[in-house]
């Protein structure tokens, strides 16, 4: 039996994936809430970790030494950022990368860390199964909303699929503690479009209905 975590930013993640678990327990610490619980023969740990870099690296580190886990999982939304990326889709991070980190040397690159923190190989042959996109997910400590702060992380990272707030720091935190690690994100909006807040505020509706039944499928798969 391996021993998952799945680390998501927001009540309303952890509420969509909660259903999915079976012999489900519940912890909370002063840093992230921990829900437990059994599918397809493995142990499960949906961590709520709260918005933001720190948080995420806060719950993640709580986890690891609380926990032990054999592999973690990021999932929650992300902006869209690629042309042929759009709501509702599925996109797995091959790599996650920093767009508002600048130490003196690239853009992206923490001082003595790599600029990019790859996904565990293993992982993203399993999520590839899936025929879901994959590629670069870049992380900052802000909500994307308009075309100009998508157009600055996209002049740094070209081939960007989605933006975030968690997986790079996640990603981080992984790499010290050699985790396998791999991102799954739903594409909750596409920053720049008119009526944006309005249409994250619509994905919420829906969201449940289908993309989130692909962590589902993933999960499934590493039994």
């Amino acid at each position: 039996m391996k021993k998952i975590a799945v680390i998501a930013a927001m009540s309303k993640e952890i509420d969509l994936l909660k259903s999915i678990l079976a012999n489900s327990q519940y912890k909370k610490t002063p840093v992230a809430e921990f829900f437990f619980g059994t599918l397809a023969g493995n142990q499960i740990i949906l961590v709520q970790s709260g918005i933001g870099k720190v948080c995420a690296a806060a719950a993640l580190n709580e986890l690891y030494h609380q926990f032990n886990p054999d592999i973690v999982l990021n999932t929650g939304a992300a902006g869209g950022l690629a042309d042929d990326v759009f709501v509702m889709d599925v996109v797995a991070a091959d790599m996650t990368a920093y767009y508002d980190v600048f130490c003196g040397q690239e853009i992206g690159q923490v001082q003595d860390f790599p600029r990019f923190f790859s996904a565990d190989a293993a992982l993203l042959k399993k999520a590839q199964e899936l025929k879901i996109k994959t590629g670069l997910i870049a992380s900052g400590d802000k909500f994307v909303t308009s075309k100009a702060e998508a157009d600055f992380i996209r002049n740094i990272y070209p081939n960007a699929l989605a933006v975030d707030m968690e997986s790079a720091a996640i990603a981080q935190i992984c790499f010290l503690y050699k985790l396998p690690f791999l991102c799954l994100r739903v594409i909750s909006d596409t920053p720049g479009v008119a009526h944006h807040q309005q249409q994250y505020d619509n994905f919420w509706e829906t969201a449940g209905e289908n993309s989130f039944q692909v962590l589902e499928k993933f999960l499934k798969l590493l039994s």
